[in-house]
């Protein structure tokens, strides 16, 4: 390994060996830390030194001599047998072993020297879903492996002060993954808790967005909380809300991330009545799925304002879900202009100064269970 350029060599051993004294003590009691607290030691070197001072592997060469009692510094190396690190490999190969490495492996990798966390960076990390409850339920599913990683991994390694931090600590493991910059995130489910907070603000404070085509918040998720600004708008593809209070939903419907994205999925059990439609004029894209009685009459009302506000470019609207009865609301859009001859479920209306028309079917779908669920998609068309 070659010397720090324009420093004094023996100048830098000397440092190493005071590094070294400090913890001398603790090394001739317990022998097998002399690499833990060689890291350790190394770290704080460059914290007060600089991170180029010396590199670790520079580092831990001497410390490791010393810790044998070999306290030449004169002693040069260049005698020695090249030793060949993982770096040597030609780059397409060490990728090719490195992307096959479990996520825990990658992570322990990655914190070797700055070569090889640049070369680990920039490797797919083949994690696709990532379902987070809380500190102590959550579950990251990479491709390459058939088991999820998830909190009980961790346990037997909470105590184990020679296991690193994100393999000790489950949220720190969390957190590291977020932080790959190749992260590319299919599914990200989130019940949000003080420890994912923290994670947003330490993404935050990184500058880093996530890369996510799917985000879940599930059933008995407070909306107030629901927070979209840490995911890149245009990636993220579809939004669920389910059963939600409807308290933030303007604010939801606002964001960059809502405005981008190719639909919005809601399914509440709150009545039509009690529900923020009004928000919803604003959404270009969205489903929809309310509880309580059927409201016919409010759910037309609404296509109609959709309609007249013109920034929806396409909404589904389910009107009924396993109801005995057919649903009468294309009662309230009967006018003979907007019928569509041999379409008797279809329903056109030119969108005034535009060559533009909105769509409006009533479908019903029957499953294989012969229960029958009805909705009302609108679409603007040219």
């Amino acid at each position: 390994m070659a010397e720090v350029t324009g420093r004094n060599p023996l100048a830098i051993r000397k440092r190493v060996l005071e590094e070294f004294e400090k913890v001398q003590a603790q090394i001739a009691t317990n022998p097998e830390l002399w690499r833990k607290l060689s890291f350790e030691a190394h770290k704080e070197l460059c914290t007060v030194l600089g991170a180029n001072f010396i590199d670790y592997p520079e580092f831990e060469f001497w410390f490791s001599r010393f810790a044998r009692g070999d306290f030449d510094l004169n002693y040069d190396k260049s005698f020695d047998p090249k030793t060949r690190s993982l770096t040597d490999l030609p780059l397409e190969i060490f990728k090719k072993i490195g992307e096959n490495l479990e996520i825990l492996d990658r992570l322990q990798l990655r914190i070797v020297c700055k070569d090889i966390r640049f070369q680990v960076d920039n490797w797919d990390p083949k994690v696709t879903k990532i379902f987070y409850c809380k500190g102590n339920n959550w579950r990251v599913c990479q491709t390459s492996r058939p088991e999820l990683n998830w909190m009980g991994n961790f346990e037997q390694n909470r105590n184990n002060i020679f296991h690193p931090g994100f393999n000790r600590d489950p949220i720190s493991f969390v957190m590291s993954v977020l932080k790959l910059p190749k992260l590319r995130l299919e599914e990200l489910t989130i019940y949000e808790d003080d420890n994912w907070k923290k994670l947003i603000e330490e993404l935050d404070e990184s500058n880093r967005k996530l890369h996510v085509k799917k985000v879940f918040y599930p059933n008995g998720y407070d909306s107030s909380k629901i927070d979209l600004h840490f995911m890149i708008p245009g990636v993220l593809e579809e939004i669920t809300l389910s059963n939600q209070t409807g308290r933030e939903i303007y604010e939801i419907i606002e964001s960059e991330q809502c405005q981008a994205a190719k639909m919005m999925y809601i399914d509440s059990t709150i009545a039509t009545s009690s529900f923020p439609l009004q928000a919803l004029y604003n959404c270009p894209r969205f489903t929809l799925k309310l509880g309580g009685r059927p409201a016919d009459g409010l759910k037309s009302k609404f296509l109609k304002r959709l309609m007249e506000y013109g920034k929806v470019q396409e909404c589904v609207l389910y009107v009924s879900k396993y109801r005995p009865e057919q649903s009468q609301i294309l009662k309230y859009f009967n006018e003979p202009e907007a019928t569509v001859p041999n379409f008797p479920s279809l329903r056109r209306y030119p969108i005034p100064e535009t060559n533009e028309f909105y769509e409006l079917e009533y479908v019903v779908e029957v499953d294989h269970y012969r229960r029958r669920e009805e909705f009302v998609r609108l679409e603007k068309k040219q």
